[in-house]
């Protein structure tokens, strides 16, 4: 699942940026201007992007705990958002599916996160606000129709 995000930071009001990155696998790409942004190998991966004089400046990308499909780039100490934050009641029908860690341990935690994950990635897509929830929707009942599958599953596979 991939995130996409088109935003402008206020110390570069003359640049448009686009960061998009796999919320699962962590690749990451940053374009200021259409271009691409190079990234440095050094310890945080920062993003070397240019200033109209010329400089260099070390734009760390960063995630927000819980929701760690929202990012910001960390420059000179300052959070830069990359995209708005949910409302609350999308942080609440989007989160449902966390709810089966309660009974499903780590595994009804692991389906339920990367449902949730993926439910707050499609509230910030650029789709229509119907789209958008009954994607939600759907992943919320497949989420719990596949926990359920699987726990049956494993509980025959332990009966036998």
């Amino acid at each position: 699942m991939k995130n996409n995000f088109k935003f402008t930071i206020a110390d570069f009001p003359n640049d448009n940026f686009e960061f998009e990155n796999n919320v699962f696998s962590g690749k990451a790409t940053l374009k200021q201007n259409g271009n691409t942004v190079e990234q440095s190998t050094e310890k945080g991966k920062p993003f070397l992007i240019k200033k109209a004089n010329g400089d260099i400046v070390k734009a760390f990308p960063k995630t927000n705990f819980p929701d760690i499909s929202l990012q910001a780039l960390n420059i000179d100490g300052k959070k830069h958002p990359m995209a708005s934050k949910l409302k609350w009641y999308e942080y609440v029908i989007g989160g449902l599916p966390i709810l089966i860690i309660f009974s499903g341990g780590a595994i009804g935690g692991a389906i339920g996160g990367a449902s949730t994950v993926i439910n707050y990635t499609i509230f910030r897509s650029n789709t229509s606000t119907t789209n958008k929830y009954m994607k939600v929707l759907g992943i919320n009942a497949l989420c719990f129709v596949f926990f359920f599958f699987l726990a049956g599953l494993m509980y025959k596979l332990l009966q036998s």
